[in-house]
């Protein structure tokens, strides 16, 4: 498997424990997830458009 197939994995499980909850996540905010697991932005990048983008909506 290869990392994108573990990141996606990752994330599609748990998108399913959140929804399980009630809690959905924007296509905004899963791609910004994919961002910090590839190594795209930094963990402060991460936090700060994490904020941005759970006020804005």
């Amino acid at each position: 498997m290869t990392k994108d197939e573990k990141i996606e994995d990752a994330l599609r499980q748990a998108l399913a424990n959140l929804a399980i909850e009630g809690i959905t996540v924007t296509a905004e905010g899963e791609e910004l997830i994919r961002k910090k697991l590839r190594g795209e932005i930094s963990q402060a990048e991460f936090v700060k458009a994490s904020v941005e983008l759970a006020t804005r909506e």
